[in-house]
C-alpha cells in the first residue's frame, strides 16, 4: 500500500471513528462541533484524493488560470466573443469549478449536473 492510500485510509478511519463512536456519545451542545469536524475530514479527504489523482494524470492545462496574467489577458480582449481561445478558457473554468465543487460541496455539483441534463 502506498503512502497516499495510507493517508486516505487514515482520514476515512478518523471520520468513521468520529461519526460512529464519538458523536453518539457527546452532548447535543458538542454534537455540532463534532459534525463540523467530520465534515472537514471529508473535505480534506476529497481534496487529498483529487491532488493524488492530478499528480498521477499530470494535470497540464492549455491556459494558465492562475495569477494576474489571465486577468490582464481578459481585460485586453484576448478571450472576447469571437476569439478562438474563448471556448478553451470557458471549458477550463468550468472544469476547475467542477473539480473544486467535487471537493468542497459534491451535493451542489450533483444538483448542477442533474439540472443541466
Amino acid at each position: 500500500m502506498n503512502e497516499s492510500q495510507r493517508t486516505l485510509d487514515l482520514l476515512n478511519e478518523a471520520h468513521e471513528t468520529l461519526t460512529k463512536a464519538v458523536i453518539p456519545s457527546v452532548s447535543k451542545q458538542d454534537r455540532y462541533s463534532c459534525l463540523m469536524i467530520a465534515n472537514a475530514l471529508r473535505i480534506v479527504e476529497r481534496h487529498f484524493r483529487t491532488l493524488t489523482q492530478d499528480e498521477s494524470i499530470g494535470g497540464a492545462t492549455d491556459i494558465s488560470l492562475g495569477g494576474g496574467a489571465l486577468v490582464k489577458e481578459i481585460r485586453t480582449g484576448l478571450f472576447d466573443t469571437h476569439s478562438p481561445l474563448r471556448g478553451s478558457l470557458v471549458r477550463q473554468l468550468r472544469d476547475r469549478l467542477s473539480s473544486q465543487l467535487a471537493i468542497d460541496n459534491p451535493r451542489v455539483l450533483e444538483q448542477l449536473t442533474q439540472s443541466s441534463t
